[in-house]
């Protein structure tokens, strides 16, 4: 049997960013978790106090509960906790534009074989609507006819998990009322705000459109850009006049209308992919057709279209792109809340599309490892030393320490001329996009 299997409460199976965090904040509220992670080197790091992924405030709560009220293995126990929480990956493949369910299918296997009779199986890895019952249940029935099954899907953003696990309301749909029950003792360890949907399917759909919904506000914000751009427009002060104070009162209510968002790329691990799962339920609707679709296709264009501006801009500026030096900044997915994470990166697109079309590629991030760096393919660099050596400065994402630490005076050390693209215009209020020797330029702007 499997270390702590036994005396655990739950088993969370999966401890990539959905398990980890998920796992540390039920134990951190007192909850006995067992983590399975086939992962062995990621659970040799885990039983050090380490967590393998940047996550603020995790490895202070692992230091609490590892070995304690967290354990962790890399191998099936003979008999698992009468609750498991599911959150392994399920990758979509962008090729073909369709999930790959065979993780998932497959640990529905393995807890077949594993669980109590009355167990119960929460579903938090994200599918395409329908897998929790048709899949996951179907599977585990074959063996344990009287399990239960909820979907309760992850909704929190990379950098600030652990807060959000505790203040987000917790969206639960069961397969029976004691499944549904079952799931909101669980969940309220974490926080009091539950809502309860009347069925799996019901829950699939929330995080998918929860999603979908976001992806299609960012690309609004995108294609603001490419309409302000056609027409010699900043479209920063488009939607800086769209959106100041823009609200009605009516009988001394203040009514606040949506914002639109700034442009800017689309990653992580859910955004890059969830549209997809989603699109696996249009029934009988060509994916074309589906606005869903076409904001995806919106919004995966940005890097490419990125790096064709960026090769413009080092022409004006009097480069040859073929001998320029390019330092990419940024190639985490987001800069803000900080983090690792490389799923669904604008680097990757980015990279490629310059790649063999300029001199050299280096590249910084504050938190992604030199060696993962390297990876893309691009030399790593501190930002001063790259500074002094690049013809063009990109910064993919809006981490902050860009703005404090890319200053006039070390752009001065760069290039005789440099070029400055700020995809997402951070450095708009610094006297970076004024100064003399810069070409400046960001999505849909290329200067005044």
């Amino acid at each position: 049997m499997g270390q702590g299997a036994t005396r655990s409460d739950i088993a969370v199976i999966g401890l990539g960013y959905v398990g980890v965090t998920v796992a540390a904040a039920f134990a951190d509220a007192g909850v006995r978790v067992l983590g399975i992670e086939k992962r062995r080197e990621v659970v040799e790091t885990l039983r050090r106090g380490r967590c393998h992924i940047f996550e603020p405030g995790i490895d202070e709560v692992l230091r609490r509960t590892i070995g304690k009220r967290l354990q962790v293995v890399s191998e099936w126990p003979a008999v698992l906790p009468r609750i498991v929480v599911v959150c392994v990956s399920t990758p979509a493949d962008l090729a073909t534009r369709t999930p790959d369910l065979r993780n998932i299918a497959d640990t529905a296997d393995e807890i077949a074989r594993r669980l109590p009779s009355d167990g119960l199986v929460i579903v938090r890895s994200t599918v395409p609507v329908g897998t929790s019952r048709k899949l996951v249940l179907r599977r585990v029935r074959r063996e344990k006819p009287r399990a239960g099954l909820a979907f309760c899907p992850e909704r929190t953003v990379q950098g600030a998990a652990l807060a959000e696990l505790r203040s987000l309301p917790q969206v639960i749909g069961a397969s029976d009322e004691r499944s549904a029950a079952r799931a909101a003792r669980l969940f309220r360890k974490l926080t009091r705000d539950v809502v309860v949907v009347d069925k799996p399917e019901t829950a699939e759909m929330v995080k998918l459109v929860n999603n979908c919904h976001t992806d299609l506000l960012y690309a609004f914000g995108n294609e603001v850009a490419l309409l302000a751009r056609t027409h010699g427009v900043d479209p920063l002060e488009v939607i800086r006049g769209a959106n100041q104070r823009y609200t009605v009162r009516t009988d001394g209510v203040a009514v606040v209308r949506p914002r639109i968002a700034v442009p800017g790329y689309v990653g992580g691990g859910c955004l890059s992919k969830d549209p997809y799962l989603l699109l696996q339920s249009l029934g009988g609707r060509p994916p074309g057709k589906s606005l869903v679709f076409a904001v995806r296709e919106l919004n995966e264009s940005m890097p490419a279209r990125a790096a064709k501006e960026v090769l413009a801009l080092l022409r004006a500026a009097g480069k040859k792109p073929a001998a320029a030096r390019v330092l990419v900044c940024g190639f985490a997915y987001k800069g803000k809340p900080e983090t690792d994470d490389l799923r669904g990166t604008p680097a990757t697109p980015f990279v490629e599309a310059l790649r063999g079309r300029v001199g050299r590629l280096l590249g910084h991030d504050y938190k992604v490892a030199a060696r993962d760096v390297k990876a893309f393919g691009v030399r790593p660099v501190g930002l001063a030393k790259g500074l002094r050596r690049a013809d063009a400065v990109v910064l993919l994402n809006d981490h902050p320490r860009y703005v404090r630490e890319l200053t006039p005076r070390r752009l001065a050390t760069a290039a005789k001329r440099v070029v400055v693209y700020d995809s997402w215009r951070i450095l708009r209020g610094t006297r970076i996009p004024g100064l003399s020797g810069v070409t400046y330029g960001g999505l849909g702007w290329v200067g005044a």
